[in-house]
């Protein structure tokens, strides 16, 4: 079984998530934005990240259905409980730089680490569902300081950290997640189907290779 994870890199376009719809797929955090545009939904919505600006994205994903993993502070916020919604525990990496000595070098599923990003973390759902390919779209490190990063222009809310980590921090959390597949020998491929970018460490594909191969 495969899964296309979502990123909400500058690259993503919805042409893209039209060729994917109706197969399994993550996507996180303002991916809303780009709803009105195509008749893609994912199959599983993550947000660990504490922003109760986006309140919003995330109600509108647990009102369609969506199996939702949210971070279990949106609870303290007022987001109350339903059927279709797995609660995250906190486990703090996410409080930690890719150089900071305290930071793990893989995953430590089966609790979800929240290092690296909810990209990180929607690759370790999917792992967690026995898929046996992961193909990644938009995950393409493309941060910028001050400027448009993300897929949509109103994308960027403020907080965001700067680039310099955001980049670095996210790049390693692929890092962690090279290292839990091979040393636990697991039977994952791991393939980037995202549009240029600066991610290497995947083996690259064309989008239209996966989908009718």
């Amino acid at each position: 079984m495969r899964c296309f994870v979502i990123g909400n890199g500058i690259t993503l376009r919805t042409e893209d998530l039209d060729q994917i719809a109706g197969q399994m797929s993550i996507a996180c955090n303002r991916i809303n934005l780009v709803y009105p545009n195509t008749k893609w939904r994912p199959t599983i919505y993550v947000h660990p990240e504490s922003l109760a600006p986006d309140m919003p994205f995330i109600q509108e994903n647990v009102e369609m259905g969506i199996d939702c993993y949210l971070g279990e502070h949106f609870q303290i916020l007022g987001l109350p409980d339903a059927q279709n919604i797995h609660w995250i525990k906190d486990c703090h990496h996410h409080l930690y730089n890719f150089d900071n000595p305290e930071t793990l070098d893989e995953w430590h599923l089966p609790g979800l680490c929240s290092f690296g990003g909810s990209v990180n973390m929607a690759m370790q759902i999917a792992a967690l569902n026995n898929v046996d390919e992961i193909i990644l779209l938009g995950c393409d490190l493309l941060y910028r300081d001050r400027k448009p990063s993300h897929m949509h222009p109103d994308y960027e809310h403020g907080g965001e950290q700067p680039a310099f980590y955001a980049a670095r921090n996210a790049f390693f959390g692929h890092v962690h997640a090279l290292n839990w597949i091979r040393r636990r020998k697991k039977n994952i491929t791991v393939l980037n189907a995202t549009r240029g970018g600066l991610l290497e460490l995947w083996p690259r594909v064309e989008l239209s290779d996966v989908i009718y191969a």
